[in-house]
């Protein structure tokens, strides 16, 4: 239990200092190694189950007669859609970095993805829990400006037109993750 609350307020210190400095957090962590395996699990798997708890208690709240299985299901969903999203995030950048003709860093990119949705995760434990407040989601849009303080910082883009590619990418991914999440929710949907 002690291990399980240094975690969580080691994740607090970070995530405060990533979201209040983002450009101050990619000058100091640019240099840091950190490989998938140590980004799992001390920073996405500690917050996406946050997020999977919080969706199943207020989905649990909000279903008729408590239905488990229901909050269950959209649980999975927001486990199924960040993993996902960090997936395709890492793989998809990668596509297109090579696409664009420059020779990408895998460690880079999943250490750029992995705190480019510390946002998205945060707010969707806040809307989990309180579906009346979705509208909050657009908060985690803010993962698209860490991703581009971070990308200027670890991506092999020449100055003059980096902003540009750093947009393309982040754009496709929006698109991406708009897909799934539209197409997982309109699946459970039926169930609700």
């Amino acid at each position: 239990m002690e291990n399980l609350k240094l975690l969580y307020s080691k994740i607090y210190v970070l995530v405060q200092e990533l979201i209040l400095n983002p450009r101050g957090f990619w000058r100091v962590h640019t240099d840091t190694r950190e490989s998938q395996e140590e980004l799992f699990k001390n920073l996405l798997i500690p917050l996406l189950t946050v997020v999977s708890t919080s969706v199943f208690l207020g989905e649990f709240f909000r279903s008729d007669y408590f239905r488990i299985w229901v909050a269950a299901l959209w649980s999975l969903r927001e486990i199924t859609l960040f993993a996902s999203l960090y997936f395709v995030g890492v793989y998809g950048t990668n596509e297109m970095i090579k696409y664009f003709g420059y020779e990408p860093k895998f460690e880079a990119l999943q250490k750029l993805v992995s705190y480019s949705l510390v946002p998205f995760l945060l707010i969707s434990a806040v809307t989990g829990l309180f579906p009346f407040f979705y509208f909050l989601d657009i908060f985690g849009i803010y993962g698209f400006y860490i991703f581009l303080m971070g990308g200027r910082k670890l991506l092999p883009f020449p100055r003059e037109n980096r902003d540009n590619l750093i947009l393309k990418i982040i754009a496709a991914n929006w698109i991406v993750f708009g897909l799934i999440s539209f197409t997982l929710a309109k699946l459970l949907m039926t169930l609700d």
